[in-house]
């Protein structure tokens, strides 16, 4: 097999920062105008990475500065997809765009539980702490496009914080037993 056909098989996916665009051969990726801050992704590459830092996507920005370097000569064998524009669900699935849309209209972040979880602080300190480290996972979980792990870290926040405050409240009351035993047993002695 020619170097250039071996290298020709191999599917590239690129995304705008808003949806996902492929697969391209090499020489289609090439007219699809990506830059060097592109992000790119192809079968075998774990997350999502900017083009210009790909050696074997160097002839793509070197074309545009009218200088020569060949297509690498390795590359990868077939694939799983279906009409040549998508992949198909599975293995060959690219990992989840790091720059997904927006959450739907209207929809907020879940409650971080933030402020409970410093104001228990005086509870539990230990529980205290895992709440609050939670809690700042989840504003920039939403964000970052992780609905999902917004929730899970909004549901641990909130967890972590009612164990601080339920503790601190039996601690209260066992102390307040002992102060109430041991006051009584001081007028017992007169």
């Amino acid at each position: 097999m020619e170097p250039f056909q071996e290298y020709s098989e191999k599917k590239y996916f690129y995304t705008n920062g808003q949806s996902q665009f492929g697969p391209f051969t090499y020489q289609e990726l090439g007219m699809q105008g990506i830059t060097p801050a592109t992000q790119v992704w192809y079968q075998g590459l774990e997350n999502w990475t900017a083009a210009g830092s790909l050696p074997e996507l160097a002839g793509l920005f070197a074309a545009a500065n009218n200088t020569s370097v060949p297509p690498p000569t390795s590359g990868y064998y077939g694939g799983n997809f279906n009409d040549g524009n998508t992949l198909d669900a599975g293995v060959n699935a690219p990992p989840q765009n790091p720059y997904q849309q927006a959450p739907p209209y209207g929809e907020r972040p879940p409650k971080n539980w933030l402020v409970e979880s410093i104001l228990t602080l005086c509870c539990c300190w230990p529980f205290s702490i895992a709440a609050i480290v939670n809690a700042a996972k989840v504003e920039s979980r939403w964000y970052a496009g992780d609905y999902d792990g917004a929730y899970r870290a909004a549901d641990e926040a909130k967890k972590w914080t009612m164990i601080s405050f339920w503790v601190g409240i039996v601690f209260a009351i066992i102390r307040i037993i002992i102060m109430v035993g041991t006051t009584g047993s001081r007028y017992d002695a007169f």
